[in-house]
């Protein structure tokens, strides 16, 4: 139909709400779209993401002649009780009208307040962790209102977005510390290496230094779900100091057997494991690899102009008497011309002192008192 809506979704998760910018929908449009990013800094595997579609009917424009008198009521409360009576008279031009209490002037009412638009809503969907995916994907909508309704718009019950999810285990690193590689078949074994659990990974490098600086790693030893751990015993001491970490490549398994330095650092190490599997099978299909999150760039607030002082404020300098600190402000003023002598620096000048006659023995006057106080 000819008639236009304004149309924002917002976008709930506990606590935290987010709205997207409002858009212009009338006949031309097929699709509605909202194309920045919005992200939620904190979830749990258990979220629920609420996401509801609100509408406002914009109606057409006003008659003409209404504008004169919406002036007047505009002016009649702006510019104050009695000045604002006068306009108001003038400008509904007052011979006809009925007297007011006790006057010439017509009764004016308080001036009803201009209402915005009401936003209702349109339609609402609610996204969990079943519906995150690494790429776009078409969801229900349950629409809210009927075409009977001024903020109406023809939905075809469906909404496409991309939910992404980056758990905390995937994105950043779980622990970190130094492991002896058990002798073995491998050229590192019995290296000491530094070893960083981070996403599907256990990344071993020579020293924390090549970690820091991001660089290739001596060896990579997969952690997934399909991964054990158990712990593992030094030789002949009886003592778990370690663990033994076991993966399957095709139809072989690879273990690889980690030492730690001592019986309390190899605790936190399988305590750190045991966490880290938890949290990948709470989250399901996002821990099988990393997604991509796009930051949305933060909302800036109006750029605030610099706040130009004046002439007085920039004159109230220190020390009193500093004529040339002024005298260079002044100069800035005029344009870098140099201004003339004032005429008020003939105040703080000494007099000059008056001859006495010829003849006549003079003694010496006071010296000239200067003015109290600072020019203003």
């Amino acid at each position: 139909e000819l008639h236009r809506c304004a149309v924002f979704c917002l976008l709930q998760l506990g606590a935290e709400i987010h709205d997207t910018p409002m858009v212009l929908v009338d006949r031309t449009l097929t699709d509605i779209c909202f194309e920045s990013a919005v992200l939620f800094s904190e979830a749990g595997p258990d979220f629920e993401l609420k996401v509801e579609l609100y509408s406002a009917g914009l109606a057409g424009g006003s008659a003409q002649g209404s504008t004169p008198r919406k002036l007047a009521t505009r002016l009649s409360t702006s510019l104050g009780r009695s000045s604002g009576k006068r306009v108001r008279a003038a400008m509904d031009g007052a011979p006809g009208s009925p007297p007011g209490n006790g006057g010439t002037s017509p009764l004016l009412l308080p001036a009803p307040s201009v209402p915005g638009p009401k936003f209702h809503l349109l339609a609402h969907a609610v996204l969990s962790l079943a519906e995150v995916q690494d790429g776009f994907r078409t969801h229900d909508l349950a629409i809210a209102s009927n075409e009977e309704s001024s903020f109406w718009l023809p939905l075809y019950g469906s909404m496409c977005c991309r939910l992404a999810a980056q758990p905390r285990c995937m994105a950043a690193p779980v622990t970190s510390g130094f492991l002896r590689l058990q002798p073995g078949a491998e050229a590192q074994s019995g290296a000491r290496l530094y070893c960083v659990l981070r996403g599907t990974d256990l990344l071993c490098y020579n020293d924390p230094g090549e970690a820091e600086a991001g660089l290739e790693p001596a060896l990579t030893i997969a952690v997934n779900k399909e991964t054990r751990i158990r712990a593992a015993e030094r030789e002949g001491r009886g003592q778990p100091h370690g663990m033994a970490v076991t993966n399957r490549y095709g139809g072989e398994e690879v273990t690889h057997t980690l030492l730690a330095e001592s019986r309390a650092e190899a605790q936190r190490w399988m305590e750190a494991f045991w966490q880290h599997f938890y949290d990948m099978s709470q989250w399901k299909q996002c821990c099988d690899e990393l997604m991509r999150i796009e930051v949305p760039p933060p909302r800036r607030p109006p750029a605030m102009l610099p706040r130009q002082g004046s002439l007085y404020h920039e004159m109230a300098i220190d020390p009193a008497d500093d004529i040339e600190a002024v005298t260079d402000i002044l100069t800035q003023r005029a344009g870098g011309r140099v201004p003339g002598t004032p005429l008020w620096l003939s105040l703080f000048e000494e007099p000059p002192l008056h001859a006495p006659p010829s003849g006549r023995a003079s003694s010496p006057s006071p010296p000239a008192r200067r003015p109290w106080g600072r020019p203003r």
